[in-house]
């Protein structure tokens, strides 16, 4: 009887361990995503190579300590971006995001462009909707960077 009490201990420990520590496993974990793309200028011209990054803002429903993932995205030669956060092209969470601007090199911190993608060092916030974003970044060299954004 004592052997029958045991196994059975054992048997329930193991269901239980296996469903707490298992039943998040698999792409469950994954926040919902929405498609993000457009263009990055500094001044009238457009930007032609680099990356851009989406680092969620604390406190916003893209936190990081709630979903722990940036998107990011090469621009191309056309000017174009489109942002990747699980897999490519599936865009960002939603949420308020800081865009940071990097030269061709992103493993490299020293490759962030400071001076051509991000004049006076000035942040620029934006805010990913549900549905498909669409930014047009105006970097200037001397005052505040503007953001159109449109969609649906």
């Amino acid at each position: 009887m004592e052997m029958y009490f045991k196994n059975q201990l054992i048997f329930w420990s193991i269901s239980c361990f296996s469903f707490i520590f298992c039943g998040g496993c698999g792409e469950d974990y994954q926040k919902t995503v929405v498609p993000v793309s457009g263009f990055i200028r500094v001044d009238d011209d457009l930007v032609t190579e680099g990356y851009i990054v989406l680092t969620p803002v604390p406190g916003s429903d893209a936190n990081p300590l709630n979903s722990g993932k940036s998107a990011s995205g090469t621009i191309t030669s056309n000017g174009t971006f489109e942002l990747t956060t699980y897999e490519k092209g599936d865009g960002a969470l939603v949420g308020k995001h800081i865009a940071h601007f990097y030269k061709p090199d992103p493993e490299d911190d020293e490759q962030v462009v400071k001076e051509k993608y991000y004049p006076g060092g000035q942040e620029v916030e934006l805010e990913v909707i549900d549905g498909n974003n669409q930014f047009d970044i105006h970097l200037h060299a001397d005052g505040a960077p503007e953001v159109v954004q449109t969609g649906s």
